[in-house]
């Protein structure tokens, strides 16, 4: 079986085997000087001798030369290679876990095929009476192949790993690891973690610790000098041109590493046609942005992809993005019948100026408020209108409770008869008088609610500009909020929830009736908008996911199959809808009614939608991208990581042997004292070569005196 050395620098002294041999070349001989008058007449001749040229005693030089060579060998601790798993046998069967990583950073270069590698060599360490589970991690930690012995069965889970798309957290994994060694019964427990241990996967107040006894051997793939271009964010300008809406798309663009990137080509693509390319040139270490030409948005569920560069991480030179037109928000305006439809000029001109969302009012007297005015409305806004018919207050209620959004302007009338009603936010009083002074102005506004929270930044718009000469008392409920109050304590804005549904209400009229300046103050516009869409329960369309996000199916089936009505009615007809997902990949998921609640999008790309019966309709697209994390490549010092996970120092690739991890190459010497025999033999070789030097060197001095007796 092959040695191998612990200390081979000492190797070096076997130059000593040379001195035994010079000695054994030279020439012992004695030599007696004879007095001679002059050696002038006598011709000089060279003198050879043969004998100088002969080895006289190989045995004596056998014996020295066995010595020096030991005693160098034992110095060089040598010790069986193949012995380590025997050594490790002998200590005990292993209860072995590999952690093996499969973020998409792993993607990068060849760390994939190291660590597939690294992982396969564990794997070829284990004995008969050891047990090894294999963990794959990202985001999440997945138990591959239980506690097995199947040295072909761990080999082929390993080679069947992919790189996923997930962003990298150690947290599940080492959890993992602690709760399988914690229950394993086998004397040796280890864990083997193969990753490129990214900085941004690790909370250092992470509380993990390996039970008592477990080691970890960090096996870290990650290499110097790395270099990654990453497309990290798109953000869109909308905008209206000829009628048609037009979008601009600016994409980020970063560059993590010490190499510059110069004149990289960055293109947009939309539905696979190329839109725009523009060169660009990123510093190392910096950020840089592009705007592409815009371009018009004109079918629903647009894709669209951003890449820059080629690079050893391929899959964060792309982001995906989907884009629908704008949809506007449908407003009822409903006033008193025989009112001038001037007095809520103010408000559908404000509301006429929005853009995003864009609005589309229509203004209805009280008495024309029929089911076909309420259909697929998103907010209906009650302005100082008359007490409702009670046909017009049903549709009311059902329309709150199923989502819709109801926002109540109070003047000189009042919408319910004794000023009560399930959708108010409170009971309706009498009018205060204010014209006396000034008038009155907001003294309490909860910047903590949606609706104002935008008003926290005075640019916004300065509520003391604004000044009431009159408004109404307004009692709210226990259960109602209230959101703004006059500076006498009178209450201006209250909510109330109602089903599904919004109800807020303001004590005075959006227009110019009951104050000068408050419709034309700056405020006026912003305030009306963020209530409108509050109380429409509007969200900007996500043009783009994260991976690892839970897809509710009620999103995109809401948008296909009730397009425009009240969310809780969408969310009932999406319930009862069937369709399909299919992933980047094609893998296929049903959903709907019988089907999945919701939908992991566990992969880079576009995951599209398709319900039954929408025919040949185009299907509703979720962009998904990486964790921007994952473009961070820095790594950990695996040493100091492993150590706060253990609590003892780590275990280093560096000092011990990969093909048994948890034991050194000090500790497999230690065992089998191969140096201490070296030792015995060396001791032996010179006490033998002392014995056989005196009786060479007695039969040489008898021979001597023999020949001067002669």
């Amino acid at each position: 079986m092959p040695f191998t050395f612990l200390a081979p620098a000492f190797l070096a002294g076997l130059a000593a085997l040379v001195v035994p041999v010079l000695i054994h070349l030279i020439q012992r001989e004695r030599k007696e000087v004879v007095a001679f008058p002059s050696l002038m007449f006598l011709r000089r001749i060279p003198y050879q001798s043969v004998e100088r040229r002969r080895i006289h005693n190989w045995l004596l030089l056998a014996l020295r030369a066995a010595a020096i060579t030991c005693l160098v060998a034992a110095f060089s601790r040598p010790f069986l290679k193949e012995s380590v798993a025997a050594a490790a046998a002998r200590s005990g069967a292993r209860e072995v876990v590999i952690l093996l990583d499969v973020s998409a950073s792993m993607g990068y270069g060849d760390h994939w095929a190291h660590a597939t590698d690294a992982a396969h060599k564990v794997v070829a360490t284990l004995g008969a009476e050891d047990r090894c589970t294999l963990v794959l991690f990202s985001r999440n930690a997945e138990e591959n192949v239980r506690a097995t012995s199947d040295r072909g069965r761990l080999d082929a889970a390993i080679a069947a790993a992919k790189v996923g798309s997930d962003g990298t957290r150690f947290a599940p994994a080492l959890r993992l690891a602690q709760s399988l060694l914690s229950r394993a019964s086998l004397p040796r427990k280890e864990a083997v973690l193969i990753s490129d241990f990214q900085k941004t996967g690790w909370e250092r107040h992470e509380d993990i610790h390996l039970p008592e006894g477990a080691t970890m051997t960090p096996v870290s793939v990650a290499t110097d000098g790395l270099s990654d271009l990453s497309v990290s964010s798109v953000t869109f300008t909308r905008d209206t041109f000829s009628g048609e809406e037009r979008v601009k798309v600016t994409a980020g663009l970063t560059n993590r590493g010490l190499t510059p990137y110069t004149n990289v080509a960055a293109t947009l693509e939309v539905d696979g046609r190329r839109i725009d390319s523009r060169p660009i040139t990123v510093a190392p270490n910096a950020s840089e942005s592009v705007t592409f030409l815009p371009f018009t948005v004109s079918e629903t569920s647009m894709r669209g992809v951003v890449r820059a560069g080629t690079d050893a991480l391929p899959s964060d030179n792309a982001y995906y993005f989907s884009l629908s037109p704008s949809r506007p928000l449908s407003v009822l305006i409903v006033q008193a019948d025989g009112t001038d439809t001037a007095s809520s000029v103010y408000l559908t001109t404000a509301l006429g100026v929005g853009s995003a969302p864009p609005f589309k009012t229509d203004v209805v007297p009280v008495s024309r408020v029929t089911p076909s005015t309420i259909e697929h409305r998103t907010v209906v806004v009650l302005h100082d209108v008359t007490p409702l018919p009670s046909a017009a207050d049903d549709l009311l209620k059902r329309f709150v409770e199923q989502g819709g959004g109801l926002l109540v302007a109070l003047g000189d009338h009042t919408p319910w008869a004794g000023g009560q009603s399930p959708l108010l936010p409170g009971a309706i009083g009498p009018p205060v008088d204010r014209t006396s002074g000034v008038g009155g102005m907001l003294g309490f506004l909860d910047y903590s609610h949606h609706v104002l929270e935008l008003f926290k930044d005075p640019r916004s718009g300065n509520f003391a500009d604004a000044h009431f000469l009159r408004y109404r008392t307004l009692t709210p409920g226990p259960t109602d909020r209230v959101l703004a109050r006059f500076d006498d304590g009178g209450v201006a804005m209250a909510e109330r929830h109602v089903g599904s549904g919004r109800v807020i209400a303001w004590t005075s009229p959006l227009d110019d009736s009951w104050s000068v300046d408050f419709p034309k103050a700056k405020l006026f516009l912003p305030l009306v908008h963020e209530m409108v869409t509050y109380l429409a329960q509007y969200t900007e369309p996500t043009t783009s996911y994260t991976v690892g996000h839970l897809l509710d199916v009620s999103v995109p089936m809401a948008a296909i199959v009730r397009e425009g009505t009240a969310g809780d009615t969408q969310s009932a007809a999406a319930r009862k809808a069937t369709g399909l997902v299919v992933s980047p990949s094609g893998q296929q998921t049903t959903i709907g009614e019988g089907g999945a609640p919701s939908v992991e999008l566990a992969e880079q790309g576009f995951y599209t939608v398709r319900m039954q019966g929408t025919g040949g309709e185009r299907p509703f697209v979720a962009a998904v991208n990486l964790d921007p994390a994952e473009s961070d490549l820095a790594p950990l010092e695996p040493t100091s990581f492993v150590a706060s996970v253990t609590g003892q120092a780590a275990v280093t690739a560096a000092g011990q042997s990969l093909e048994h991890p948890d034991l050194t190459l000090e500790d497999v010497e230690r065992k089998q004292y191969v140096w201490w025999f070296l030792l015995v033999a060396g001791a032996l070789a010179l006490l033998g070569e002392a014995v056989l030097a005196n009786r060479v060197s007695g039969r040489f001095g008898i021979g001597l005196m023999q020949v001067r007796r002669g």
